[in-house]
């Protein structure tokens, strides 16, 4: 069992975190709105991951890096949490150049 890659998440979740706050991307700027779109998205993606593991698309595979924990067959720990930084990563992302387009 390793914390490798879960703790890398976290790490990135925490960079995530301090540009958020930063420059008020997502959470800071409108925290309501953040969690709406965060938690409806990742939802939309574990369903879409459960469709790809009943039809036999997806598969955990095998990671010395991750810790082994299965949230369900096929469904490792880290990926929720992998999900929620990709909607937060897209969310900041936008928020950022949408402003740099706004501004001269």
């Amino acid at each position: 069992m390793s914390f490798f890659y879960l703790g890398f998440l976290a790490f990135s979740l925490a960079g995530m975190i301090i540009c958020d706050r930063r420059w008020r991307l997502a959470f800071f700027h409108d925290a309501k709105r953040a969690w709406t779109i965060c938690i409806i998205v990742v939802i939309a993606f574990l369903i879409w991951d459960a469709l790809g593991i009943a039809t036999g698309t997806f598969f955990r595979g095998g990671s010395p890096y991750m810790t082994g924990i299965e949230l369900a067959p096929e469904m490792p720990l880290e990926e929720p949490i992998f999900l929620f930084f990709l909607t937060y990563l897209t969310i900041n992302l936008t928020s950022f150049f949408r402003r740099m387009v706004v501004r001269p």
